[in-house]
């Protein structure tokens, strides 16, 4: 009763909160009731992603794996309301109406509590069941207690969906719950640090690294065309490599619809890999902020890790707005 009651109250007070945030015209109203219903019902979670594979697969696992699977995201889920409570909590002090800011920050503070509770009741090992709901999102459901895995931003539920993922992966045997029989490849292994080459010609410097080039201007400042061919390289291999990984365990990359999001307030990137819901959570800075270079680079990071290895690709600093 007082996780229902907890649950209540959020539900109250995220129609509460969005109403403090629109504006008075129609199609503002419309779009923020609009919101509301989808924070209520979750979004939908696609049928074929690795998500959705992954409970699938859990239905007839042991129940300690379920239990395992249902901690991690009801951690994550933990983490993500206490941080909405300290936003609203921050943004109540500047506020023309703090009192309901504060409201909503106490009664989502006391939802992750009860949380807590749930997951306590895992480790004294009640039963545990992962729900499926085709038309919203995956559910927990505990000692009779049910709670919905849904980010309460529901832009955020893929960043949710995936670091819920991670964290479960992480110890446990996600490989093998997926894996499709005869479909098994080596595993893609990409260097800790890049080591790009370099060529000093009147034209301007050079860097490279396997068939991927960036030429710089001969005039520029060495140390920062450094910095940039450093973080490049690092960050097409990390994606490469990640991508390769999750091609490994049946996932689709649409190839030409790949894209690079920002997560808020938190430092990994969302890279949005098909339209049934996979995605990533990685650093790429350098990806996401330079425009057009996703595409510039998306044949080598199709290519990286197949046998014959990558295409050659030559890319223009000045181009790319770095000079």
């Amino acid at each position: 009763m007082v996780l229902m009651s907890a649950i209540r109250m959020v539900i109250s007070w995220r129609f509460t909160y969005l109403a403090s945030r629109c504006q008075v015209s129609l199609s503002a109203s419309l779009g923020c009731l609009l919101l509301g219903l989808a924070l209520l019902t979750g979004s939908a979670v696609a049928e074929d992603s690795r998500y959705q594979r992954t409970l699938l697969a859990l239905q007839g696992s042991e129940a300690e794996l379920k239990g395992r699977f249902a901690v991690a995201a009801l951690l994550e889920l933990n983490e993500v309301y206490l941080a909405e409570a300290d936003l609203a909590r921050k943004e109540s002090e500047s506020a023309e109406a703090p009192a309901k800011l504060y409201a909503w920050s106490r009664a989502v503070e006391q939802f992750a509590s009860q949380l807590a509770l749930v997951m306590d009741d895992i480790d004294f090992g009640l039963p545990v069941e992962l729900q499926l709901n085709p038309r919203e999102v995956a559910a927990v459901r505990v000692a009779g207690r049910t709670i919905m895995l849904a980010h309460p931003r529901h832009t955020q539920q893929l960043v949710y969906e995936q670091s819920v993922l991670n964290l479960f992966c992480a110890g446990n045997p996600c490989r093998e719950l997926t894996s499709v029989a005869g479909k098994q490849s080596a595993i893609p292994m990409s260097a800790a640090l890049v080591v790009a080459g370099w060529e000093f010609s009147e034209h301007g410097p050079i860097c490279s690294h396997l068939q991927l080039q960036v030429s710089f201007k001969a005039a520029g400042n060495l140390r920062l065309q450094r910095q940039l061919c450093q973080q490049l390289m690092q960050e097409v291999e990390i994606l490469a490599t990640e991508l390769a990984w999750q091609q490994r365990h049946d996932i689709d990359i649409d190839w030409d619809g790949l894209n690079i999001k920002s997560t808020p307030r938190r430092p990994e990137h969302l890279v949005l890999l098909n339209g049934v819901g996979d995605s990533l959570l990685v650093s790429l800075p350098l990806l996401y902020g330079t425009d057009q270079l996703l595409e510039q680079v998306s044949p080598w990071l199709q290519q990286r890790h197949s046998r014959d290895g990558p295409p050659a690709i030559s890319l223009d600093a000045s181009a790319l707005g770095w000079e």
